[in-house]
């Protein structure tokens, strides 16, 4: 149950992150495998562990080529192994969510890109004050990695970007929430048996 709740824990600050900043930080992607890693020792995940390995392998290769032709972002090519690996038997729900999710992600930033344009940019602006303003924590640290990364002059959106530039789409919140719907599978698994 705690490496469920820490999986889902790490989902949403990458959902978090790629929304704000359109970044998925090698920390939580190292964070994801590590904890796969240690779903294996307790014995919760890894019952089909070579097949997991070349599915994610496989599909590793395909979103590479998919992110050579600028079709998928490098960080979702990151994010995607250790999800397929914790997905195992649930590939088809991990699927389905990731469809579903890339699906009305698409439709709200077809329909509400602007606005969603401007309100990433006030969420930003407030979280650099206020992280500039308090003494910085770990757990703070490790929530806005890319915030930490990144100069206020590259977070800081210009209205001239937002015209000249197509409007990118996080797909890890795509991603995440095929995590997401493999945690619940897995959930309902554990109680009906």
């Amino acid at each position: 149950m705690i490496i469920w709740a820490c999986f889902i824990i790490i989902l949403i600050l990458i959902s978090l992150n790629d929304f704000l900043f359109f970044r998925i930080e090698n920390e939580y992607v190292l964070a994801l495998l590590i904890l796969y890693i240690l779903s294996y020792i307790c014995g919760t995940s890894g019952s089909n562990i070579i097949e997991s390995i070349a599915v994610a392998i496989g599909a590793t290769v395909v979103s590479i080529i998919l992110n050579h032709y600028n079709l998928l972002g490098g960080g979702d090519v990151k994010l995607l192994f250790p999800l397929i690996l914790f997905a195992e038997n649930n590939f088809f729900a991990f699927v389905c969510g990731t469809s579903v999710g890339g699906l009305i992600l698409a439709t709200v930033y077809f329909f509400a890109g602007r606005k969603l344009f401007f309100f990433r940019r006030k969420i930003i602006i407030s979280l650099n004050n206020l992280y500039k303003n308090r003494n910085k924590s770990v757990l703070l640290n490790f929530t806005l990695l890319s915030l930490n990364r990144m100069k206020v002059k590259d977070i800081e959106l210009d209205q001239t970007l937002f015209n000249s530039v197509r409007q990118e789409i996080p797909y890890g919140i795509a991603l995440s929430c095929g995590g997401f719907c493999v945690v619940v599978e897995n959930l309902v698994a554990r109680v009906t048996t």
